[in-house]
């Protein structure tokens, strides 16, 4: 990364294989920019915003934070949106936020037990379509 403001991050690619690896590589890399806060817990309006918006008076003021903490969120999102696979984008492609692209990843892929189990089975199924007959008999996936 060279000089401040233009860097380019580069991310590894995830395209559905080892979640909990990429997932631990992207908290660091949002962290070294500031915006872990940011993806974790979702973009804030200030008190003061929503007191104006109420009164129906905004100050320039709170415009300005208000566009910054938007143009965070967005720097976050791309991040996000690049660097995940071609099959995995459409997923995420309709988030309007860093916060709701990665609930929605986290979801599908970070999963407890019973989901690990189910997609264990997936696995199984889709590398031999004769599981179900072969689990019973005990015999090998010639597929």
């Amino acid at each position: 990364m060279s000089g401040s403001g233009g860097s380019e991050v580069r991310t590894l690619i995830f395209s559905s294989e080892n979640y909990e690896f990429w997932r631990i590589k992207m908290i660091t890399i949002f962290k070294s920019y500031g915006l872990w806060a940011l993806v974790e817990k979702g973009i804030t309006i200030p008190e003061s915003k929503k007191k104006k918006a109420t009164e129906e008076t905004s100050t320039e003021e709170d415009d300005e934070k208000m566009a910054a903490i938007l143009m965070k969120d967005a720097k976050a999102l791309g991040i996000i949106q690049n660097s995940v696979s071609d099959q995995i984008f459409p997923r995420i492609a309709n988030a309007d936020s860093t916060k709701m692209a990665w609930n929605l990843l986290y979801g599908e892929y970070h999963g407890g037990d019973h989901v690990r189990s189910i997609k264990l089975q997936n696995l199984r199924r889709a590398k031999c379509p004769h599981f179900q007959l072969i689990y019973v008999s005990g015999a090998k996936c010639q597929a």
